[in-house]
């Protein structure tokens, strides 16, 4: 892992006493209350019309395009070693292996435009709201007052792991959905049947025990900043799905739904001036 430069930070209470055999008990724990919250909530995908599933659906869409990108980041975070190349698989993957068409955001696009969403006006409809938490997870990502494994806790515990049990959740509630199931036939499943399948499942498994080997049995300050991360990630996501799930009972014009512009790829802009503040240059 890199050196903590951002090692002088005090430690949230929460994980101020954490240690390496009680860590995992306690990242557990965070996890299933979250997805008691979670599964309350995607249960509306059951019976939603078929106009919402479209909203709330499209929605994840900017997450993906957003995941890339920040886990291209975390990768150049981290120091040569078993972490940071089992990553650089997964980014190649998510990317398609190669191939532009298979990339997961594009194979997300693709599922939405069998069910009925007008993909070609997407990059203008994202909740601002979400923007705003996704922007504020890559200034995150990128500070370097946190160490790396704040970095690992926010995207690759945050992001690999929790996500993948997220998803899989919601999966569950949508397949049971009338429209879903008289549509089922003609709908584009490549994206769920990699994210909901052995595939991503491996993935998160994998990506645990490495988190384990490299982050967790060294215990320390670094123990501290990974749990941070979670917490950070975890507090994110909640947040994520309540602002989608919101529109289910509001007025779609009202500011609190307000919408933004998304590109299909955010990446990274480099800095081009001398004046340019560090912070944005990072950003998109």
């Amino acid at each position: 892992m890199n050196s903590h430069i951002g090692s002088n930070i005090a430690s949230q209470p929460s994980w101020g006493n954490i240690t390496p055999q009680s860590f995992w008990d306690k990242a557990d724990a965070i996890q299933d209350k979250t997805m008691v919250e979670a599964d309350k909530i995607f249960s509306y995908l059951e019976t939603a019309p078929a106009p919402m599933i479209r909203e709330i659906l499209a929605q994840y869409r900017y997450f993906t395009v957003y995941y890339i990108a920040d886990l291209a980041l975390l990768i150049a975070r981290l120091d040569d070693g078993p972490m940071r190349s089992f990553l650089a698989d997964i980014l190649y993957d998510e990317l398609g292996c190669g191939k532009a068409k298979l990339a997961h955001p594009q194979l997300y696009d693709d599922f939405l435009k069998t069910i009925g969403v007008d993909v070609a006006d997407l990059d203008r409809k994202a909740l601002a709201s979400n923007v705003l938490l996704l922007d504020e997870a890559r200034r995150q990502l990128v500070d370097a007052r946190h160490g790396s494994e704040y970095a690992i806790g926010l995207r690759g515990m945050g992001g690999e792991c929790v996500c993948q049990v997220y998803i899989a959740q919601l999966h569950k509630s949508l397949m049971q959905n009338p429209y879903i199931q008289e549509n089922r036939e003609r709908i584009d499943w490549r994206f769920w049947d990699m994210h909901v399948g052995d595939h991503d499942i491996e993935h998160r498994e994998k990506t645990r025990a490495l988190i384990d080997s490299e982050v967790v049995a060294r215990g320390g300050v670094g123990l501290q900043e990974l749990g941070q991360g979670y917490d950070h990630s975890m507090s994110q996501w909640k947040e994520f799905w309540s602002n989608i799930f919101a529109m289910q009972n509001g007025d779609l014009a009202n500011d609190k739904f307000k919408r933004t512009v998304v590109s299909s790829s955010v990446n990274v802009k480099v800095c081009d001036g001398a004046g340019c503040p560090t912070k944005l240059s990072l950003m998109n």
